[in-house]
């Protein structure tokens, strides 16, 4: 599996020839949208103009998530739970639980909420405070879930409109002020028992 993204809460998950994009932003958050060919768009507030650029990526065959339910497609499997009006989401990729948090906003989640997205290894989490979770928020979510793996996203970043916190405050937040910036994330289910501590990783976001 490969992770790489592209801003706010906007990434490209591939897997073998399979590809998936979440959130994919228009050229109003004042970044250079997602665009490309993808098998699967997952997007968690179908509501909002800034995150559901949908044209964007993939064509009339792409297969579009876009609210709560249960999703079994091209061997993987999701699960969008409601939050605060729009959605979250376990993935279920090579034997690798993802979570996905998109545009939450919230102090913590609810007990169901965790019931429903299950035990998590790579998390998504929104830092930047304002119209999502803040660094502390995060970091409640974070003990939470209890991830192997941490990936903060929605932070400022050069050419963004929006106001968003800066991922400093997150990382020392969580206590990961040394974390090297990478240009993406590969991993294997084999990688995921090597600690039983969290780890951060901080992306490059793509051109």
């Amino acid at each position: 599996m490969v992770i790489s993204w592209f801003g706010l809460s906007s990434f490209k998950i591939s897997s073998g020839p399979l590809t998936l994009i979440t959130d994919p932003f228009s050229k109003n958050t004042g970044l250079t949208p997602p665009r490309g060919q993808t098998d699967i768009v997952v997007i968690s507030n179908s509501e909002s103009d800034l995150y559901n650029n949908r044209e964007a990526v993939g064509d009339e065959k792409t297969f579009v998530v876009d609210s709560p339910g249960e999703y079994d497609v091209k061997g993987l499997f999701i699960r969008g739970v409601r939050a605060n009006g729009a959605a979250i989401y376990s993935i279920r990729l090579e034997d690798i639980r993802l979570g996905f948090l998109g545009c939450l906003k919230a102090g913590e989640l609810s007990d169901a909420q965790i019931e429903e997205l299950g035990d998590i290894d790579v998390l998504f989490v929104p830092v930047g405070g304002k119209s999502v979770s803040d660094a502390e928020e995060a970091v409640k979510i974070v003990n939470q879930l209890e991830p192997r793996f941490v990936i903060p996203m929605h932070y400022a970043q050069p050419g963004l409109k929006i106001t968003l916190d800066k991922v400093e405050g997150f990382l020392k937040e969580i206590g990961a002020t040394s974390v090297e910036r990478r240009d993406k994330f590969t991993l294997k289910k084999s990688e995921l028992a090597a600690s039983d501590k969290t780890e951060t990783i901080i992306l490059t976001p793509q051109r």
